[in-house]
């Protein structure tokens, strides 16, 4: 038998290309290691293995964008430029409750501290009658007048039950008291009895030094209620802000300061600082969230660094880290040996009381920890598609290449004559030997 074509006619060269091929598939089809790679060859095609190894890539593809789109959006959260981010998201309180309670009544727009110093409260006018024995019987009728020029009542009371029989002194205050709610005085009433002893109270609704009533008549049981215990008064107040004081006076308790913005309720004379800042606990929450959106794309990437160059090239950019240890330690962040972050919410609270600007621009300053984030996110997201999964494609190539079925597949299109015996005998040797 001829060992190569060299000198044979085209009909034996052709026939004994033919034997070959028919010979090596048989002997292909009897070895153990080539049915372990191949078997069942009309199961396992090469563009079987194609499509799910395209499949694989293109969620890995997918996976990656979510990713990188992910950590972006965690870092914007605490960039000082996002106006809804948590930077921007200023809240109002106050340093003592029992002086102040501040609250946002429009968006303040800056962060600020404003010194309040409470010198008087603004008051309503209280009256209060002698007291009598509750139990009493009532000596004569009630016949006054409780209000001022433009809100009035006229209390009329009598001393005897339909039945003729006499009221209680209690009975002629409550009747009272009823009379003057129902009107239209600005005024309210109420009985108040301790051991035995009933007095009736007046007040007015409304706080303020203009907001005064008086009393007038047959006052009975209610005897001395004309009489003013507590005068109206208006607040008084100053706020110092940007090194500036100024004095305010109100009929009210309840104020404002930056131009309506923050609503202030007076309670009790001293000092209070009322101040618009972040929220700590909601810059401790985005930050949690972006110490997992960060170790999850670094997971991610370092579990699939073989895909693509580009893979490798971004995770050698988020390893670079976010910061020096000393600021991300400033943060309550720390660095684990594989490289992932470690946050502590009690560090960063910490170091936000004790030192809220070095904080603050640690985190949202120009360069600081949101910043660099987001740029590695955005340089991840900018990375061109191909260069993840190159990788893949190549490795996809050279098993199509080195696959034996495609091998055959290769030589049967390309005619008889591409299988001479040096072929058929290196196949052999390659599957066989």
């Amino acid at each position: 038998m001829a060992i190569n074509g060299v000198n044979s006619n085209l009909g034996y060269f052709n026939y004994q290309s033919s034997i070959n091929n028919f010979r090596l598939s048989q002997a292909l089809s009897k070895n153990q290691r080539f049915m372990e790679a191949v078997t069942p060859a009309s199961k396992v095609s090469s563009n079987s293995y194609r499509n799910t190894s395209l499949t694989s890539s293109m969620a890995f593809v997918k996976n990656y964008s979510s990713s990188m789109s992910d950590l972006m959006s965690s870092a914007n959260a605490l960039k000082s430029s996002n106006q809804k981010g948590v930077m921007s998201d200023l809240v109002v309180s106050s340093s003592d409750s029992s002086v102040a309670s501040a609250t946002e009544k429009l968006p303040v727009r800056n962060a600020q501290q404003i010194d309040l110093d409470v010198k008087q409260l603004a008051a309503a006018q209280v009256n209060v009658s002698e007291g009598v024995k509750a139990s009493d019987k009532a000596q004569s009728d009630m016949d006054f007048t409780v209000g001022n020029a433009v809100n009035s009542v006229d209390v009329k009371v009598s001393a005897t039950n339909a039945d003729g029989t006499s009221k209680t002194n209690a009975q002629m205050l409550k009747e009272a008291a009823d009379q003057i709610n129902r009107g239209s005085s600005n005024v309210k009433a109420s009985v108040v009895q301790k051991d035995g002893v009933a007095s009736l109270q007046l007040e007015g609704k409304y706080t303020g030094a203009a907001n005064t009533f008086d009393v007038s008549g047959n006052l009975g049981a209610a005897a001395g209620a004309d009489t003013v215990k507590t005068e109206a008064a208006n607040s008084k107040y100053s706020i110092t802000t940007g090194g500036k004081t100024t004095q305010h006076e109100s009929f009210s308790n309840d104020v404002y300061a930056d131009s309506y913005r923050i609503g202030i309720e007076l309670k009790g004379v001293g000092k209070a600082s009322i101040k618009a800042d972040v929220d700590s606990d909601k810059i401790a929450s985005a930050l949690s969230d972006l110490v997992n959106s960060y170790n999850s794309s670094l997971k991610l990437l370092n579990d699939n660094y073989d895909r693509g160059t580009g893979v490798d090239k971004q995770l050698r950019n988020l390893v670079a880290g976010l910061g020096s240890e000393q600021s991300l330690g400033q943060l309550g962040i720390t660095v684990n040996k594989d490289a992932t972050l470690k946050f502590d919410k009690d560090v960063f609270a910490k170091n936000m009381k004790d030192n809220p600007s070095l904080t603050k621009s640690l985190i949202s300053g120009p360069g600081g920890i949101a910043d660099k984030a987001f740029n590695k996110g955005s340089a991840g997201m900018n990375t061109r598609s191909i260069s993840l999964i190159n990788g893949d494609l190549m490795g996809a190539q050279a098993e199509s290449i080195t696959n034996p079925m495609n091998a055959f597949g290769s030589y049967s299109r390309s005619g008889a004559y591409a299988m001479n015996n040096y072929a058929a005998v290196g196949m052999m040797l390659n599957y066989l030997v």
